[in-house]
């Protein structure tokens, strides 16, 4: 019997080298980076403006919504796949998701805010527990709002105070997240 067809030796199966990912892993990760840079596309300039990207790959997505010839847009998108490959692609998703209102996190922020709101229209103390919670919120404009909606609520009305209190609650519970997701915040 020839040695071709002998089994590996256990001694050398414990010598081989792990070689990483294959060419192929490789190639999914960069059409998927391609395929979320093309998506990218799809924001208005605002929306672009909070996500952490370059400004190489944002003028290339610019050219690219401007692009309306198929050949040139085919080829603006492999150069945009050809970015994202310096981009930080992890964060890039993670930021995308923070914008998308359907996600957990935001639907998670949302409950958040409407629970703090709700707290501070029924009890006076309660904004003393978010000043706690949320240091760097301007207080004096918080207990406007809070006044405000407390009185829509005594006239049995929900509208605009209401509204507006959530709406601050909601900016500062997502300005503390930013926060503390950079690890800027030690409280």
């Amino acid at each position: 019997m020839s040695e071709h067809n002998l089994p590996p030796d256990s001694s050398e199966a414990d010598d081989e080298e792990d070689f990483g990912p294959s060419k192929s892993q490789f190639k999914r990760e960069a059409h998927a980076a391609q395929a979320l840079g093309v998506s990218l596309a799809e924001l208005d300039a605002d929306a672009l403006d909070r996500l952490p990207i370059t400004d190489r790959l944002r003028d290339g997505i610019e050219k690219l919504k401007a692009t309306r010839s198929r050949g040139a847009a085919k080829r603006q998108r492999q150069y945009i796949g050809r970015l994202m490959r310096e981009e930080d692609v992890e964060a890039i998703e993670v930021a995308l998701n923070r914008l998308d209102p359907n996600s957990p996190e935001n639907q998670r922020r949302q409950m958040q805010a409407e629970a703090w709101r709700d707290a501070l229209i029924e009890d006076l103390k309660a904004i003393t527990r978010f000043v706690d919670s949320y240091p760097a919120v301007d207080v004096q404009h918080l207990r406007q709002l809070q006044r405000g909606a407390r009185a829509e609520s005594e006239r049995e009305e929900y509208g605009k105070a209401s509204r507006a209190l959530f709406l601050e609650v909601r900016e500062v519970i997502e300005a503390a997240g930013e926060i503390n997701e950079e690890g800027t915040n030690d409280a």
